[in-house]
């Protein structure tokens, strides 16, 4: 059985050169060279080795950085976790902007036993201008049961008749009493829908707008994802590089992930409105309930008859949930910081505290209110000035940070110490002393600040306009894995208070996830080789199995991407040709069948938003774990 030979390790690099010596001097065999000889020879191929290894080191450091170079941000970029979140609006119609911040405290327990545990102030802000209306899902009829809505929470009050609504009926109540006196009634509604239950099967959320929703006699128009306030539009140029920046980049991929759980209900008018008391015609049986009756004596509700397609059972529709004024929420918090130019560069550096990471930048501005630019194509030429963002070590020729040079110098000087007897004892003594004191503490701050140092730091290098003197640069910060498992039902808390004097607050829907720190090394050069290969588009099944690469790293063992058949769960289809795509991870077990399924739905919703029209993917996680 042949078995592979490492042609550089130093036996391999000592046989070489003893054979070569054979050769070249005419001997018999390697036994006839002199001992002093091969003792030569062993001290050259460890050499050898040791320059050998360093060469594959700057092959791929050189690799790195050229990786590192030609991939576009988004895919070396820290990534925030996300969630799902809502509130409550203060005024009948409301835009919650997307610069909001709600904080939660959040404590890490130290691994030293002599340090304090480390508190920190987590925040998440919308994705997007949210449209708040003054409204809430407040009952909910299916099957035999009403139940009383607050949020998520589904409370049963009463027991109806099963027949009242059939099988694949749900009708929602919506409290819109604060509409009644005004006619600011908003024309349609966005609804978040949540199943956690069944959310693992595939069409319980991909069926959503092919619900057929009425009021009265009015049937609504119904479609999938969930629609935000309106942006400031750009033109030209700017506008194509605004579509491929960072925070563009992050917002549509944590909109896709959770747009198939919100329908948006349009077609709506201030005559739907019912009066105090008033139930639907599919409710007139219920009139003589008590219970019922009290729900809904002192409000005016809007009243929404949900009809399912069939592959709706009972089961499903009894743990479906649907909240008003929900939207996706993700981690980031806004930081700022004023510096004077001066002649020795024009260098800013963004500082970032113990957890945080470096997300993009918001703008820069100068002490006259001119507003720089990252792009360097601008109508007006010279007027406008550039700025452009780099990481640290762009400080310096060398790879080492100034971290690494001192602690260089310092081991220097303790191997070089005896060089200093040459100089006379009595007066050399005492600064010796008084050096290598200084050298403990240096040594010291070093290995703290070493421990403390999350990231290297980020800079914006500016091209400023003549006779700027003061720089302000606004920039956001994420904390990544740091923000992820925060529970659902968790509230989190605005700081600046509102016009009535109180602080708005959010409340989480969903756990927060996603938050991934920036990819280094190997996962630096697998995000190189998606971005070089599929430009974000997948189309093959090579393109397919890189996009899981990328998104799961060293928790991917194996993909497997096999072609079949389907019926559509959708009306009015028949087969789908699908391709199915079987994900070995390598730890199944550490994280559990719950994260594996919503790491499935996620998957193929990242996929489907990125690939052709047409195909229809199949994702399930397998568990091959040897037990």
């Amino acid at each position: 059985m042949n078995t592979p030979i490492n042609t550089y390790s130093k036996e391999a690099i000592k046989a070489r050169m003893l054979q070569n010596a054979v050769k070249l001097w005419g001997l018999k065999s390697t036994n006839a060279i002199d001992p002093f000889v091969r003792l030569l020879m062993e001290a050259f191929s460890t050499e050898v080795f040791k320059v050998n290894n360093e060469v594959q080191a700057i092959n791929a450091r050189i690799l790195e950085k050229m990786a590192k170079l030609l991939t576009p941000s988004l895919y070396t970029s820290p990534r925030p976790a996300h969630a799902i979140a809502f509130t409550s609006p203060m005024d009948l119609n409301e835009v919650l902007p997307s610069h909001s911040e709600f904080f939660i405290k959040r404590q890490f327990p130290s691994s030293v036993k002599a340090a304090t545990d480390l508190q920190i102030e987590i925040p998440f802000t919308p994705v997007d201008h949210i449209r708040l209306v003054h409204a809430k899902t407040d009952i909910l009829f299916t099957g035999s049961t009403c139940y009383s809505l607050d949020g998520l929470n589904k409370m049963p009050v009463a027991r109806i008749p099963g027949s009242t609504l059939g099988h694949r009926k749900i009708v929602l109540g919506i409290d819109v009493s604060a509409y009644i006196s005004s006619e600011q009634f908003p024309s349609s509604l966005n609804v978040y829908c949540s199943n956690p239950t069944f959310e693992h099967l595939d069409f319980v959320y991909k069926l959503l707008p092919f619900i057929k929703i009425s009021n009265s006699q009015t049937t609504l128009r119904v479609k999938s994802g969930l629609s935000y306030g309106q942006q400031e539009q750009k033109s030209g140029y700017e506008e194509i590089f605004h579509a491929y920046a960072i925070q563009t980049r992050i917002e549509e991929d944590i909109k896709t992930i959770y747009a198939h759980r919100f329908i948006e209900l349009a077609g709506l008018t201030y005559q739907m409105i019912s009066g105090p008391g008033e139930l639907p015609e599919v409710l007139a049986s219920l009139k003589g309930n008590q219970i019922v009756e009290q729900l809904v004596s002192d409000k005016h509700y809007l009243w929404l008859e949900l009809e399912f397609p069939v592959q709706y059972s009972m089961e499903i529709l009894e743990n479906f949930s649907f909240v008003l004024n929900a939207f996706p929420v993700y981690n980031k918090a806004w930081k700022s910081k004023d510096h004077v130019l001066n002649e020795m560069g024009n260098n800013i550096p963004l500082s970032t505290n113990t957890g945080e990471h470096f997300l993009y930048v918001e703008e820069v501005v100068d002490g006259f209110g001119r507003k720089y630019e990252e792009i360097p194509f601008t109508n007006e030429g010279s007027k406008k000035g550039l700025y452009t963002v780099r990481s640290g070590g762009m400080e310096r020729f060398s790879e080492r940070d100034a971290l690494d040079t001192i602690a260089h110098i310092l081991e220097l000087t303790r191997d070089e110490g005896s060089a200093f007897g040459i100089l006379d004892r009595d007066k050399v003594e005492a600064a010796l002393k008084t050096m290598a004191t200084q050298m403990k503490a240096l040594n010291q701050n070093i290995t703290n600040a070493e421990r403390e140092m999350i990231q290297k730091v980020n800079y914006v290098i500016v091209d400023p306009i003549e006779g700027s003197e003061h720089i302000k640069t606004a920039y956001w910060i994420t904390h990544c894995a740091l923000a992820n498992h925060i529970r659902a039902d968790t509230l989190l808390m605005q700081q600046q208070k509102t016009q009535s004097g109180s602080n708005r607050t959010i409340t989480l829907l969903t756990e927060s996830q996603g938050g991934e720190k920036a990819q280094k090394g190997a996962d630096a050069i697998q995000a190189y080789k998606y971005a070089l290969t599929t430009r974000d588009k997948i189309i093959s099944i090579e393109d397919v199995k890189s996009f899981c690469r990328l998104l799961l790293k060293d928790d991917l063992k194996e993909v497997r991407i096999t072609r079949g058949t389907m019926i559509s769960s959708k009306p009015k289809e028949g087969f789908l040709r699908t391709i199915n795509i079987e994900i070995v991870p390598s730890s199944y077990g550490f994280y559990g069948s719950t994260y594996w399924d919503n790491m499935a739905i996620s998957i193929k919703n990242q996929i489907v938003a990125r690939a052709i029209d047409g195909i229809e993917y199949q994702v399930q996680v397998v568990n091959e774990d040897i037990q």
